[in-house]
């Protein structure tokens, strides 16, 4: 009996034993558990806060780099390449031998084409077509046949290496947002495939991001570094690359697969990708009419205007004035710098035209609004801007290329 009484009472404390097993290990395990859940909340919060300071960190570096002084300085032309029938590119040093100072993604240079003793020189703005960090400077120039008097002309058939030129940059608030976690979309057509490059080269360096590139050409000769952009989209899973030729050529055969496409894209090819249209930033540079188009088409498709960075650099053949320049009234333009007191009149399209015909002479490069070369302080009386401008001005700044006085001016120039 009494040993029977043993037995059970052995029983009950082994199965005491492991019922506080189970539950001490249950409850051993429910704490590992919520450790390890706590640990890994703890270190994807520490993750997020180090990309956070570094997405600050680059975008104070953006901003300082965006407003930061530029001066004039004299480069030398070591390298110039036909990239196609109308596109040259010129590579450029610093004349001292020193680092040329980096660029952000998509900014430009101001080149000056000097005249006579007694008159100033004519600029114009080209965007950076190189990695903006090499230190050296690419531009790629498309001639313009129209002027012979224009820098490109005078760039492509008077420079060659070995010849120095006067510069200044790099500027310019139309860049690559290197802050921003979104899909990027790099747009462009023709020419306009010059600030778009360094963009892509600096996205293709962050591997997390995705990237989707559209390249318009008229044909097959003018399409200016299209190995590059073979190359690229053949290297990087992560680019989706289209290039699209307007005269495609006789005799090629064309498949789903392939690179090139016939004709001329629209805003619905590009939104026709996947994770497009909510969830990225554009940057568009091409014709005026032709970007207009596109932004405009975007913008009715839902996507966010603040989304589009566009830059445009050569005036369109429309007039730029919302109204006929006839109906501006007369107003007195007093130039304190120079001295000078002129008479805005009707046939001055810009406070700037103005500014020339009266022998003052002010900077400009693009003559559109984008490249703030001709920014000046306005000392007192009020303008109306004849186009948006895409340069972001400081306060009492004024930009005399797209701008008119509405009263009697008084400029620091």
């Amino acid at each position: 009996m009494n040993q029977s009484i043993l037995i059970v009472e052995i029983a009950l404390l082994i199965l005491l034993i492991l019922v506080f097993a189970r539950v001490g290990f249950g409850f051993l395990s429910d704490t590992l558990q919520r450790h390890n859940t706590i640990k890994n909340q703890l270190v994807a919060e520490n993750t997020a806060r180090i990309e956070l300071a570094g997405r600050l960190r680059q975008t104070y570096v953006d901003l300082s780099m965006s407003r930061r002084q530029t001066r004039w300085r004299e480069v030398m032309v070591v390298k110039v390449v036909q990239e196609s029938e109308d596109v040259r590119s010129f590579y450029l040093v610093d004349r001292g031998q020193d680092p040329l100072p980096s660029g952000l993604p998509g900014q430009h240079i101001l080149v000056e084409r000097a005249r006579g003793a007694n008159s100033s020189g004519v600029c114009r703005c080209y965007s950076l077509s190189d990695d903006c960090s090499a230190g050296h400077w690419r531009i790629s120039v498309k001639k313009n046949s129209s002027n012979a008097e224009s820098v490109s002309r005078w760039l492509h058939e008077e420079v060659a290496a070995g010849d120095v030129l006067r510069v200044r940059g790099p500027s310019g608030a139309f860049h690559l947002q290197t802050s921003v976690d979104r899909k990027i979309v790099l747009v462009s057509a023709g020419i306009g495939i010059t600030p778009i490059l360094p963009m892509l080269f600096e996205a293709i360096r962050k591997p997390c991001r995705s990237v989707l590139c559209f390249a318009q050409f008229r044909d097959v000769a003018h399409m200016p570094f299209i190995d590059t952009l073979s190359s690229i989209a053949a290297h990087y899973a992560q680019v989706e690359m289209e290039i699209w030729i307007s005269r495609f050529p006789k005799g090629v055969r064309r498949s789903a697969e392939s690179l090139f496409r016939e004709g001329k894209f629209q805003a619905k090819e590009m939104l026709s990708h996947e994770g497009v249209q909510h969830n990225s930033e554009y940057y568009i540079c091409g014709p005026e009419e032709w970007q207009e188009r596109i932004c405009a088409d975007l913008v009715d498709a839902g996507v966010r205007p603040d989304f589009i960075h566009h830059e445009l650099f050569q005036q369109s053949e429309k007039p730029a004035l919302a109204t006929p320049s006839s109906k501006f009234a007369s107003h007195h333009i007093h130039f304190k710098q120079s001295g000078s007191i002129a008479k805005f009149e009707s046939i001055h399209n810009s406070l700037l035209a103005c500014a020339g015909q009266n022998s003052v002479s002010l900077e400009s490069g693009c003559r559109t609004g984008a490249c703030g070369s001709c920014a000046v302080r306005l000392l007192g009386g009020k303008v109306r801007y004849t186009r948006e401008p895409q340069f972001q001005t400081q306060t009492n700044e004024i930009l005399p290329c797209v701008c008119v006085p509405e009263s009697d001016l008084e400029v620091d120039a």
